[in-house]
């Protein structure tokens, strides 16, 4: 057996052992927040305490951040992570794709579950849009940000 199926088989018994409640039984009450426009976003939470609020990468979905919402549910953080407009289980709307738009998206999945002191968390195109909501909707809720592999503006 190759190292590297050591290490996935070994990972992923650690998930299953420490993250099958996790995945089986998200504590959202309301999986689904509609948006002002109407499009309604599939969002799942975990754990309790202080907030984490996940934006995918642009073609993937709130799955991406499995491993990360396991380990930081397990040391007591509320973890969010919806699926951004037109990905996974989302409307799939035929507008509504333009950055501020994507940024009033946070806005209202911030506003509708009540967060507050809440860290946000992007990878590729969410931290654009992350840095898009800051801009549109200042950082009184927002206590820290992370940016993973970020695709931002840029001045021409």
């Amino acid at each position: 057996m190759q190292r590297r199926d050591v290490l996935l088989t070994a990972a992923a018994a650690s998930f299953a052992a420490t993250g099958a409640s996790l995945a089986a039984a998200p504590t959202a009450a309301r999986p689904r927040i509609r948006c002002s426009d109407g499009v309604t976003l599939y969002h799942e939470e975990w754990g309790s305490g202080r907030p984490v609020l996940f934006v995918h990468a642009w073609a993937l979905t709130r799955a991406m951040w499995t491993y990360q919402i396991s380990d930081l549910s397990q040391r007591g953080l509320r973890c969010i992570a919806f699926d951004r407009r037109g990905h996974g289980r989302s409307d799939v709307p035929g507008s509504g794709y333009e950055l501020d738009r994507l940024a009033d998206d946070i806005a209202e999945v911030i506003a509708q579950l009540d967060l507050d002191d809440v860290a946000l968390v992007g990878m590729s195109m969410g931290c654009n849009e992350i840095l898009n909501y800051v801009a549109r909707h200042g950082t009184g809720r927002i206590s820290r940000i992370a940016m993973l592999g970020p695709t931002t503006p840029f001045p021409l």
